[in-house]
């Protein structure tokens, strides 16, 4: 054996004295086989058993005659990034090797390292990526990280299925991933894009399955999916241009179900035709690039709502410098609303006896989201604290639910505050300023 001085004098802490036996021969008592190759990396069996149950009894209980364990489905650099972890407690992760950690931690029940791995992906999670990360957590059956996955989704899919990326990745989710994205009730996007982006996968199953692209097939391989696509929900000229770009994927009988439905809601049809719940609320102003963030996560049906609230409040906070276009508040359906707004010290008083339709949001049943516009935005700079009150108002409501402390999009960060005895205003309209 090579002499290698006194490390354990000179190495500070534990986890650089366990370190120092990383991947060396030294007091090593066992070999991992990695890789196509069957790569030789000693292992020390103390130090991998107290990381995992699985290595414990593989190493000690069953004791086998030959000390190798081989571990062939991923590569060199991959599994030392997991050693590291076992034997310092921390790993320099990358993207590009997190999901192959996260499957060897799954397999070895490291809890400890597979919380690690999702905290990494959660925190590179965009609109771009979304659907490719679904996509390797759910073969990995990862719970943890596909219910991240499902709130990034949840909040963001009409962003989702405007990105270039959408005909790339869409199609290659597993059936139960597309299915499971369709009956999500917050999914926050028209039903007509969605079922463009559901046909996409249907074509690309045809193409896996050898089966040819006729609606006939593409209806086989979408199965019960395609009745949580809400047909009902559409306008008429949506719903026609389904049929007429799909043809036969619909039965003659179920096509005037869906049809008398549109004019006799009480008609017996199999589709769901209940409208979605919405996840935020939906963009209005995207064209001109302003942008939409909802201060609390989501509101639906089963949240009790406020009548007649007289004062609304956020603190807020961006990290970059923005303009402010207005806000959303919620109001009984066809109500007029009237206040005043206060933002840090200046004063805008506006009444609206008249609103445009284009400003009015329905959420269920009797109640809407109206849309607050200022006559001129209000330049808020970034890492600066502000307060935006409405107040002296009538015919205003409000739920009980809890604001979002960090909101993080794409370019920006947004942390919000709820006021002590103010109802929380639901959704702020904003752009980024160079």
């Amino acid at each position: 054996m090579t002499f290698l001085g006194n490390w354990q004098k000179t190495t500070k802490s534990l986890s650089e004295r366990y370190a120092h036996l990383l991947g060396k021969d030294l007091m090593a008592d066992m070999v991992f086989l990695v890789g196509a190759n069957e790569v030789r990396i000693p292992g020390h069996r103390l130090v991998l058993a107290v990381n995992s149950h699985d290595f414990y009894n593989a190493l000690y209980r069953l004791r086998p005659d030959r000390m190798e364990l081989r571990i062939e489905d991923v590569s060199v650099g991959v599994f030392m990034r997991f050693l590291e972890y076992c034997y310092t407690g921390h790993v320099n992760m990358e993207m590009d090797k997190v999901f192959d950690v996260l499957k060897l931690a799954m397999r070895y029940e490291m809890r400890h390292l597979e919380g690690v791995c999702v905290n990494f992906v959660a925190r590179h999670l965009k609109t771009a990526n979304c659907l490719r990360f679904l996509n390797k957590s759910w073969n990995l059956n990862c719970l943890r990280l596909i219910h991240k996955c499902q709130e990034h989704l949840a909040e963001n899919f009409c962003d989702v299925l405007s990105n270039n990326r959408l005909a790339i990745d869409f199609p290659e989710l597993p059936h139960g991933a597309v299915k499971w994205i369709v009956e999500l009730e917050t999914l926050q996007c028209d039903e007509k894009s969605l079922f463009d982006a559901v046909m996409l996968w249907a074509r690309r199953e045809c193409t896996r399955n050898g089966m040819g692209m006729t609606p006939q097939n593409m209806r086989t391989a979408l199965g019960d999916i395609l009745y949580q696509i809400r047909f009902p929900t559409m306008t008429n000229q949506e719903f026609s241009e389904c049929t007429r770009k799909y043809p036969e994927l619909l039965s003659a009988d179920e096509m005037t179900k869906i049809t008398v439905f549109s004019n006799v809601p009480a008609a017996k049809v199999r589709f769901n035709k209940n409208p979605r719940l919405e996840a935020t609320f939906t963009s209005l102003y995207i064209d001109n690039g302003i942008q939409e963030v909802a201060t609390i996560r989501r509101i639906t049906k089963g949240h009790r709502v406020y009548d007649d609230h007289n004062r609304h409040g956020i603190r807020l906070t961006s990290s970059r410098r923005i303009n402010i276009y207005g806000f959303g508040i919620i109001a009984k359906e066809g109500k007029s609303i009237y206040g005043k707004c206060s933002v840090w010290d200046a004063e805008f008083c506006f009444q609206f006896p008249d609103l445009k339709p284009d400003i009015r949001r329905k959420l269920w049943e009797n109640y809407e989201i109206i849309y607050v516009i200022f006559k001129n935005p209000l330049t808020l700079e970034s890492s600066t604290p502000y307060e935006l009150s409405f107040f002296n108002c009538a015919n205003v409501c409000c739920v009980n639910e809890i604001v979002r402390e960090t909101v993080r999009k794409e370019e920006i960060t947004f942390h919000f505050e709820k006021f002590q005895d103010f109802a929380a205003i639901p959704a702020l309209l904003y752009r980024i300023l160079a």
